[in-house]
């Protein structure tokens, strides 16, 4: 193919051999664009370092609004909460489900009595935390950064009516 050829085939498939079907297609993809930016997948810039390491603070994450429709969040998915509407959205990992015993003991996540193995830490704090029962609806949630002190972190049970959507994909760091 002749760079020639090559220009010809690549107007063709990029514009068409109608100007105003093009138009349409753009406005249409435009439009599906601008919904599923609205509706499906909204960017989160990531503030404060609660989810440290796992996404740092300045990161920006799609989370995916339709992810719980179909399905109850899982331990270790990281949700995403709005206390306030979507003015302030909180990134936190689910660690315990309804009915499910949660409690910290020297660190260590206990569930239901029993150590949780969490390999997304990088350092573990000493929080002592009593036993607590997640109620029907509702999950217990914490961020990964557990290097701070439990004082300071923002934490426990939240309504599953809370939970927006997950993280869509990995950090990428800036």
């Amino acid at each position: 193919m002749t760079a020639r050829q090559f220009r010809a085939l690549a107007k063709r498939l990029l514009v068409g051999s109608n100007p105003r079907r093009t138009l349409l297609r753009a406005a249409l993809l435009g439009l599906l664009t601008f919904l599923v930016m609205r509706f499906v997948l909204i960017p989160v810039r990531i503030r404060g370092v609660s989810m440290e390491p796992t996404y740092r603070d300045g990161n920006l994450q799609f989370v995916n609004l339709l992810a719980y429709k179909f399905r109850e969040p899982q331990r270790g998915d990281i949700v995403v909460i709005s206390m306030t509407g979507r003015r302030a959205l909180y990134l936190k990992r689910v660690l315990g489900l309804p009915g499910e015993r949660i409690a910290f003991r020297d660190g260590q996540l206990l569930v239901n009595g029993e150590p949780e193995q969490e390999p997304y830490l990088k350092d573990r704090a000493d929080w002592t935390v009593a036993e607590m029962t997640v109620g029907d609806g509702e999950y217990y949630v914490a961020g990964d950064n557990r290097s701070i002190r439990w004082e300071h972190h923002s934490m426990g049970i939240v309504e599953r009516r809370k939970i927006l959507g997950s993280v869509v994909g990995r950090a990428a760091h800036p």
